[in-house]
């Protein structure tokens, strides 16, 4: 199953200074848990983008960035191949 994170880095006025869209197949609580690992690391800087350096490196192929059209456009088309599959059902039971 793949799953999709949002991380922001805030500025110094609590607003976002950038955003980053995730996918990978790490169900929340390990994507969750190797984060706080990460964190705890003190040899790494603390960073977003220190952190998707390190995912990309750990997970290759399976973790991937996405700006936020192309989010849009996933969950479109995954929506789309589920209307095309439940009519193609419907065509194959009335046939």
């Amino acid at each position: 199953m793949t799953y999709i994170y949002n991380l922001y880095n805030s500025d110094d006025r609590f607003g976002f200074k950038s955003s980053y869209h995730i996918q990978c197949d790490l169900p929340p609580h390990k994507f969750r848990t190797i984060m706080m690992e990460f964190r705890r690391n003190k040899d790494e800087a603390n960073t977003p983008e220190a952190f998707i350096d390190f995912m990309k490196k750990s997970f290759g192929d399976s973790f991937q960035l996405f700006d936020y059209d192309d989010i849009v456009q996933f969950d479109a088309d995954q929506e789309n191949s589920a209307i095309l599959a439940n009519l193609l059902d419907e065509v194959d039971g009335t046939i």
